[in-house]
């Protein structure tokens, strides 16, 4: 596949579109579901509806030639930098990573269980055996999530005075964690910068020679508007950036 007639922030707009998690893809508004794209949002627009975010934006802030290739060849190597910045509001909060049927062994002597991957928001599905048939427990009624180890994170499950597996058996727990405001914007920026990368070597529609992290930070959170950003800003290096990729 050959790309021609794009710029490189353009091209970045399109991997991250197609391999980036959306959290919030459920509740994307109709007006405004793409959630990847150039330049600065409208921020304005954007805050009718706290489902619009989060937003990642791509712009190109230089790009200068270094010089011909050689002699034989007219192709110039460039550099290009680009700044990508997350945005999202205060009191958004979307799910970030989810656990289903995590498996554990009941034994009557215990009642806390240690869950594995942390730290934990809620509980979602427990179910396993009583009274030798398939059941699905009760959530705050035949267990409870439980911060067991007082860090002020959820990590375990535990069994309260309710229905209980039957002892020795196999019981499943699903669950999932959640992030808002600047957690979120991190998150994604932490996204972004891996997939970059570990992945511009392989991008075979171009001549790409360098991936350089220059700046990764957050930015302080906008009261006045509600707003937390994140900023990162890498730069490329290829053959004739913004003509051919």
């Amino acid at each position: 596949m050959t790309l021609e007639n794009i710029s490189l922030s353009q091209f970045i707009i399109g991997k991250l579109r197609k391999n980036l998690t959306d959290y919030n893809s459920i509740n994307r508004s109709s007006t405004f579901k793409q959630w990847i794209y150039p330049d600065s949002p409208m921020i304005t627009k954007l805050l009718n509806n706290k489902n619009n975010f989060p937003r990642v934006s791509v712009k190109s802030v230089s790009r200068s030639t270094i010089n011909e290739i050689g002699m034989d060849s007219t192709d110039h190597l460039e550099t290009e930098t680009l700044k990508i910045t997350v945005w999202s509001v205060r009191d958004l909060i979307c799910i970030i990573d989810s656990t289903v049927g995590e498996e554990h062994t009941f034994d009557l002597n215990i009642s806390i269980y240690s869950l594995l991957n942390l730290p934990i928001s809620t509980i979602t599905l427990v179910t396993g055996i009583f009274n030798g048939n398939s059941h699905t427990f009760i959530k705050n009624t035949d267990y409870k999530i439980k911060d067991n180890n007082n860090d002020g994170l959820f990590d375990s499950i535990e069994w309260l005075n309710g229905n209980k597996p039957d002892n020795g058996t196999i019981f499943e727990v699903s669950y999932s964690r959640k992030a808002s405001g600047n957690e979120l914007t991190r998150l994604i920026a932490q996204e972004i910068n891996k997939y970059l990368r570990d992945n511009w070597r392989n991008w075979t529609e171009k001549n790409l020679w360098n991936y350089r992290l220059i700046s990764y930070q957050p930015i302080n959170f906008d009261e006045e508007i509600g707003i937390y950003r994140f900023e990162i800003q890498v730069q490329f290096t290829g053959i004739n950036i913004g003509e051919y990729i």
